[in-house]
């Protein structure tokens, strides 16, 4: 930019022309996107050499743009608002990015919205969503983030640890845990979970995701956004058996989903595809099973 007499500052100028309230937020920001952990505010005050007051108040501000999330246990990491606009600005650089390419080509070839997800402790964190005609999950976002209980994260659960896949099934209801355990098992001898739901439930879900977006950028109701993706996460149905997808007969599809393992059969996290479809037929199916695993098979080499 040009300033009095035609001169043009040089970077150290600019620099020094920055705020500190302004340098504050940014080395916030960039200590979160750095950290390999979520850090609580007082291990940010600390890092950055600022009172915990400071550090406060900057949180405050960035929680109230979602460009930082506060977990239940009050540690902070970088939000979905921040990781929506990064997304942006990934996609119109897929081409150079393998991870980016992939899903993109998946999407393409199977005609709906495509996502990724991983496992962080108790919750599934989506780290990609791409849209092809259509949303993948409904009103979900790079970013955001679910409780890890049934049905979500199924083909991840499938093969972890049995620590993990019992505590997942204890967060069923008791009268779904005989369902969700054969869920597993089917995932292991399918290597893929198909979900099927109802005519009804697939509006709900639209539905719900149109108030989703609505509320994306409304800050005030972040609490209300937070309910509704709950109610999101189990509308997904019930996973089809292999004697049900063997059928010639058309079935509705919400959702397919296949985990992504490492060379040890180790899950690094579970790829998606959404249909929302009221009726699928068997040729269908079977293609939409054939590039959902091919694509999962290729993607812990990006990961």
């Amino acid at each position: 930019m040009l300033i009095a007499g035609g001169a043009v500052p040089s970077d150290d100028a600019e620099s020094a022309e920055l705020s500190p309230p302004t340098q504050r937020v940014v080395s916030v920001l960039e200590l979160l996107a750095a950290a390999p952990h979520p850090q609580t505010s007082a291990q940010i005050a600390d890092s950055l050499a600022l009172s915990r007051s400071t550090v406060g108040n900057v949180l405050s501000a960035l929680r109230a743009r979602a460009w930082v999330n506060r977990r239940t246990d009050l540690t902070y990491e970088i939000g979905p608002g921040l990781l929506r606009v990064a997304e942006r600005q990934q996609s119109k650089l897929a081409g150079g990015d393998p991870l980016r390419t992939a899903l993109h080509a998946l999407a393409n070839e199977v005609g709906c919205g495509v996502a990724l997800i991983r496992v962080d402790r108790d919750e599934i964190r989506f780290v990609a969503v791409v849209e092809n005609r259509g949303r993948i999950p409904a009103g979900i976002s790079v970013g955001t983030r679910l409780p890890l209980i049934p049905p979500g994260a199924a083909t991840v659960v499938a093969h972890s640890p049995d620590t993990v896949r019992r505590a997942w099934l204890a967060a069923a209801d008791p009268g779904e845990r005989a369902h969700y355990e054969q869920v597993l098992a089917d995932v292991r001898t399918l290597g893929a979970a198909v979900w099927g739901v109802d005519t009804n439930s697939l509006a709900t879900l639209d539905v719900l995701a149109d108030v989703v977006e609505h509320l994306a950028d409304d800050t005030a109701s972040s609490a209300l956004r937070e309910r509704i993706l709950a109610l999101l996460g189990g509308i997904s149905g019930n996973a089809y058996s292999a004697g049900e997808l063997a059928r010639e007969a058309a079935l509705p599809i919400s959702y397919l989903s296949a985990p992504v393992l490492d060379p040890s059969g180790d899950p690094v996290a579970e790829l998606l595809i959404g249909p929302l479809r009221t009726a699928v037929p068997k040729p269908e199916r079977d293609h939409y099973l054939a590039a959902l695993t091919a694509t999962a098979r290729t993607l812990h080499h990006h990961l």
